[in-house]
């Protein structure tokens, strides 16, 4: 008998109506994937997080692997309970044990040597809330480097950055080492992988070369990614990248320092450093936990015998050297952070000098106002040019607020200041002697020197290529000719640093890195400069009394005006290129020996690097050929200047120069002097800005102190906006002046503002949301009574304008929702079900209109 179609389609609409049901049942048992991971053992959660500490649990990959979990992922490192932590610990080489307090959050750890290194205790300073810094590391109870520090034969430490989950620390495959083939400061093998000595065996390793084989053999580098490099060296670093530190001298008295870049996964890839898996529904407290490997190198070799030379051969990495090595766990600060998706985007631009606190700041504000806020560094010209220009001037930070004159009608700024820093010229200078100076004077070599006097005279002859390596040394030009071939041989610089004249510098110190663009830095280290009677008179041109003169290329006003906000590099030498016959390798220019920095930080972390930034090595490799780096200055012969801020100085374990202030006194930036400094500032006339004059004459003063402002138009600005900036001030100057380490404090290097810089701040605030723009009066709805045509009366009644809505920025728990993924939760058999119903369910909306057209085709 037929079927009626409206009791077809009647079923079939059920069939449709079962299967959306059963989709939304199935979705709903497995929102939560937390739960399917403890109920079902079909769920994968594609990272596991700790319950307890909400740090992603890395894998072990000495284990099985997880399903649905890879091995190669940079996921965070495992973070097992705090008792099975301080078991692990306490079983770790070298025993790590807390250091005594500092008074601060840096968590030093030491560890202690055993065996034939009993004694020996080696401190690293800080620990945790790591980021790409450079950690300083001492020691003592080693015994004197021999024959001497700066030449490596016996007794020194060797240091490497390792990654690996095991709880006892990295394996040796797991470390990042062995870029300084050839470097002879040490024996053959000491700056490498390999592990085949000619006749020198050790008889503890494991690894050999196979039966008929006659190549050498190497510890394999296993990284974080799954990639293996088995000949010796690595596709995932090399001697331009790498952190190690192969020879770390101990002095006659047992003491030693070294400082060590913590890498992060930005820059080593192969260690995976401080990241974080992006599928996260947690923020994790740390990013993966990474190692500081040290291995101490005593008087006899792997195999007993003492040295032939008395100079060690073996690798590090070589087994019975590798037993004696001292471990310690480093935790880093999870790279980037994580907002709701549906966060919004609140842009700041503007001068570097708030980079450092911005990025400790963000992630908090993130947290507490629910917002975005994204801090791009750009020129302060350009961050100005906003506040006068374009619908919506935002946020920006500068140092000098705009001139008056330039102050678009209307857009009147208003400036908080939100921290106290300093330009700064950075050092890392390590004390190097030749063979004919005294005992006393080779015993410091490699050790750092932490104190530098320069005046404007001298920073001017630095900053215009004048001395003699600044250019071409052998430059027969009757003014260059007779100036001083560096920094270290010149008498002006003599005199107020007599600790060098005992000194020799093969690398010659020359030049300062500068930063790349125009920038306020640029125009106070200029002001202050020019503001020199000495310096002024330098680079007009005359004789400084050693007979020095300036380039000729720099001249002023002939070839260069002042004041300025750039650093110029305007002598156009070119030479030709070492060891070319060919004649095809082009001349080496001013900008390949004596590059930009791109940034501030770049150039504080090169200084830190030992790296010049100079690309004076021919690659004929490359497409096209080019100049390409070369190697870093080794540690211990290092000597480098570098123009960047205070924060950024700390961050890098750089020292700082004292400069000559308006008193006629050296000051280096300390917090007593950057607060002098605050103190005696003026405000810039049309403006509440304050800048301080490069001649302020008091004796504490340091003369490039400088206050960053967070500036807005505020008349352009929407009052949304303006309460979110509000509310960045707010905190800013608030719990974000506390020094520390953690997310929301202030970097070291900022001096916390005096608390009338704080009222000025917070009285910028409301007036920032004050003179904002209202939001437009909205319609309210209204229902009167019909008229007499059957209409209605359209006319709304006025609603009330919004009141300013604070935004609390106290602390609260992390959200939940921080993460834009989320981990995998498959829906078990159910899915399969889901699937058919719906295929059904499709089939019965598509048949529907068709079925009567049938039915009665039938009937015919």
């Amino acid at each position: 008998m037929p079927i009626p179609s409206r009791a077809l389609r009647t079923a079939l609409g059920a069939t449709l109506l079962v299967a959306v049901t059963a989709g939304i049942l199935s979705s709903g048992q497995h929102q939560d994937p937390a739960a399917v991971a403890a109920g079902s053992p079909t769920a994968r959660p594609s990272v596991q997080v700790d319950p307890v500490t909400g740090s992603p649990v890395g894998i072990d990959p000495t284990g099985p692997v997880a399903p649905g979990s890879s091995s190669a992922a940079p996921g965070g490192a495992a973070t097992p309970s705090a008792t099975a932590t301080a078991t692990a610990v306490a079983t770790l080489p070298g025993r790590p044990t807390p250091a005594k307090p500092t008074g601060s959050d840096l968590d030093p750890v030491t560890v202690h040597g055993y065996g034939d290194f009993t004694g020996l205790a080696v401190t690293v300073h800080q620990t945790t809330d790591l980021v790409d810094q450079s950690v300083n590391v001492t020691w003592t109870g080693g015994q004197q480097t021999l024959p001497m520090p700066g030449t490596f034969g016996q007794n020194y430490l060797q240091l490497m950055e390792c990654w690996g989950d095991a709880a006892a620390g990295p394996d040796r495959t797991q470390c990042q080492y062995g870029s300084y083939n050839g470097d002879n400061r040490g024996g053959a093998y000491v700056g490498t992988r390999q592990l085949n000595y000619a006749s020198l065996v050790d008889p503890k390793e494991t690894i050999k070369q196979a039966k008929g084989q006659t190549g050498n053999v190497y510890v394999p580098f296993h990284s974080v990614r799954g990639t293996v490099d088995s000949n010796g060296t690595s596709t995932a670093f090399d001697l331009s990248s790498t952190n190690e530190v192969p020879f770390a001298p101990t002095r006659t008295d047992g003491t030693g320092q070294a400082y060590f870049e913590t890498e992060t996964n930005e820059e080593a890839p192969g260690l995976g450093c401080g990241a974080v898996p992006d599928n996260l529904r947690t923020t994790p407290k740390e990013g993966r936990k990474c190692w500081l490997v040290i291995v101490p190198r005593g008087l006899t070799e792997v195999d007993g015998s003492i040295p032939l030379g008395d100079k060690l051969v073996s690798s590090p990495l070589s087994a019975s050297n590798w037993a004696n090595r001292l471990v310690v766990p480093l935790h880093y600060s999870p790279l980037g952070y994580a907002c709701p998706i549906n966060a919004a985007d609140l842009h700041t631009y503007g001068t570097e000098m708030a980079k450092e606190a911005m990025i400790r700041w963000a992630p908090v504000l993130c947290q507490n106002t629910g917002s975005n806020f994204r801090y791009t560094k750009v020129d302060d010209n350009i961050a100005r040019a906003k506040l006068n220009a374009g619908d919506d001037p935002g946020l920006v930070f500068v140092s000098d607020p705009t001139p008056t004159g330039q102050v678009a009608p209307g857009r009147t700024p208003v400036y908080a200041p939100i921290g106290l820093s300093g330009v700064t010229i950075a050092f890392d200078i390590e004390s190097q002697s030749s063979g004919r100076a005294p005992t006393d004077v080779q015993e410091r070599n490699g050790r750092r020197i932490t104190q530098l006097n320069l005046t404007p005279r001298l920073v001017a002859k630095l900053l215009t290529q004048s001395y003699r390596y600044g250019t071409d040394y052998q430059d027969p030009d009757p003014v260059l000719a007779h100036n001083a071939l560096d920094l270290t041989t010149d008498q002006d610089f003599l005199q107020y640093n007599p600790q060098f004249k005992a000194l020799y510098f093969g690398s010659r110190i020359y030049d300062i890195e500068v930063p790349l663009g125009q920038s306020d830095v640029a125009r106070r280290l200029w002001a202050w400069v020019e503001a020199d009677p000495d310096a002024r008179a330098f680079l007009s041109g005359k004789k400084d009394t050693w007979g020095m003169q300036v380039n000729p290329n720099y001249r002023v006003p002939k070839a260069m005006s002042l004041p300025r906000d750039d650093f110029p590099k305007s002598d156009p030498y070119c030479v030709p290129y070492p060891a070319d016959s060919s004649g095809k390798i082009p001349k080496l220019c001013t900008l390949d020996a004596h590059p930009y920095a791109n940034d501030m930080h770049d150039s504080a972390r090169s200084a830190s690097r030992g790296d010049n930034l100079s690309h004076t090595v021919w690659d004929n490799t490359v497409v096209p050929p080019a100049f390409t780096k070369g190697a870093a200055q080794a540690a211990g012969l290092r000597g480098i200047l570098a123009v960047t801020d205070t924060p950024t100085a700390i961050r890098y374990g750089l020292d700082t120069a004292s400069l000559l202030n308006g008193a006629g006194r050296f000051v280096a930036p300390s917090t007593a002097s950057m607060l002098a400094g605050a103190a005696a500032m003026t405000t810039v006339k049309g403006s509440t800005a304050q800048t301080l004059a490069p001649t302020a004459k008091g004796r504490t003063v340091y003369p490039l102190t400088m206050l960053t402002y967070a500036a807005t138009a505020p008349a352009s600005l929407p009052r949304s906006e303006a309460e979110q900036y509000a509310s960045l001030i707010d905190y800013a100057v608030g719990r974000g002046q506390t020094l520390g380490f953690d997310s929301g404090k202030l970097s070291l290097g900022y001096v916390p503002l005096p608390q009338k810089l704080r009222t000025q701040a917070l009285a910028a605030a409301k007036t920032m949301v004050a003179n904002s723009m209202k939001p437009p009066v909205k319609a309210k709805p209204t229902h009167a009574a019909p008229s007499s045509d059957g209409g209605h009366d359209s006319a709304p009644a006025p609603t009330a304008t919004p009141a300013r809505q604070v935004v609390t920025v106290a602390p609260t728990a992390p959200s939940s929702a921080r993460i834009v993924r989320t981990a995998a939760t498959p829906v078990g058999a159910a899915h399969y079900l889901l699937v058919g119903l719906l295929g059904a369910g499709a089939a019965a909306a598509l048949a529907g209109p068709l079925l009567p057209r049938y039915l009665r085709r039938k009937r015919r």
